[in-house]
């Protein structure tokens, strides 16, 4: 055993002493009781309310305890307080076992401690508990971009529909990222940036993110519930555009259709597909990709199965 799990047991040791003082388990303080060590032994988030707190570290205890020899469990179950008069103190719990099993009192304090031990012992090698799925509350089934490149920037037309995973879903959060184009510093303006419902509700708290990242809620027109589905259109007008646009889904995302219209701008030199690249490669003109061609003054690129934080899109070699 390394000293890492030496000082690990060490200060569960400590921390099953405190827990065991006076009520043990049924104490109103336990949540309180209950340091980093045993938190983390007991899977403990910090975003936990003390009910759960309580919860996670009994439930934890109990399965430590049924793991023990079966000539310690009757011990431990005393010392921490299961199976007892409700309010019986720690000394009193022992010293009742001990009538039971015949022995004085220093004799259950010495077994006392020897539980406490193999309990943290125990719960040092316990494997951690498995993090919970994160919700998603919603998916894209179907989205289309129509993208129209005008001098730097753009209008983008976006038809998505999602489909609630969850009751009671009232609204959405969206984003777009905006590069940085090359000598322009400083977040993006969000008085040039226009984001317009044209149908499926509504807009608000538009809010820039990150130097680069809007993000702004959409509020269907009524509350969805678990399985519905609903579309929006909207449209955004962007100051300025990079040579490429991507999807880049926080949520899964069944199809995605990608048409860019060249006909306000010089048609590119060299057009490109990027599937499933990270998000950061996504603008490197670099790596070899599939070519793609204009048809007339149009581009189209067509994606299924886009999983989260990969990127989906065209790229393009302005000429």
């Amino acid at each position: 055993m390394n000293l890492n799990a030496n000082g690990e047991i060490e200060a569960l040791v400590a921390e099953l002493k405190r827990v065991r003082k006076g009520p043990g388990i049924q104490a109103r303080s336990l949540p309180d009781v209950a340091g980093a060590p045993l938190r983390r032994a007991c899977g403990v988030l910090d975003t936990d309310p003390p009910g759960r707190v309580r919860d996670k570290i009994v439930r934890t205890l109990a399965d430590l305890v049924e793991r023990l020899p079966e000539a310690h469990r009757a011990t431990a179950r005393a010392v921490f307080g299961f199976g007892t008069t409700a309010g019986l103190r720690y000394t009193a719990r022992l010293a009742q076992l001990g009538q039971v099993v015949d022995r004085d009192m220093r004799t259950m304090q010495r077994r006392a401690d020897d539980v406490v031990y193999l309990v943290a012992e125990l719960a040092a090698t316990r494997p951690p508990p498995e993090a919970p799925e994160p919700v998603v509350p919603w998916h894209t089934t179907a989205l289309a971009v129509s993208l129209i490149p005008d001098g730097p920037g753009a209008e983008v037309f976006e038809t998505r529909e999602i489909v609630s995973h969850v009751a009671d879903l009232e609204e959405i959060e969206h984003s777009i990222s905006l590069g940085r184009a090359p000598g322009v510093s400083g977040p993006v303006d969000l008085g040039e940036l226009g984001i317009e419902v044209l149908r499926g509700g509504e807009v608000h708290s538009t809010r820039m993110v990150s130097s680069t990242r809007v993000a702004f809620q959409l509020r269907p027109p009524r509350v969805l519930a678990a399985g519905d589905r609903h579309e929006f259109f909207v449209r955004m007008r962007v100051p300025r555009i990079l040579p490429f646009y991507c999807c880049t889904p926080e949520f899964p995302c069944e199809r995605f259709r990608l048409n860019i219209r060249f006909d306000r701008v010089p048609p590119p030199a060299r057009l490109w597909r990027i599937d499933g690249e990270l998000s950061k490669d996504a603008d490197d003109p670099l790596p070899a990709r599939k070519p793609l061609s204009l048809d007339g003054t149009e581009v189209h690129a067509d994606f299924e199965g886009l999983l989260p934080a990969r990127s989906y899109g065209i790229g393009w070699q302005p000429a």
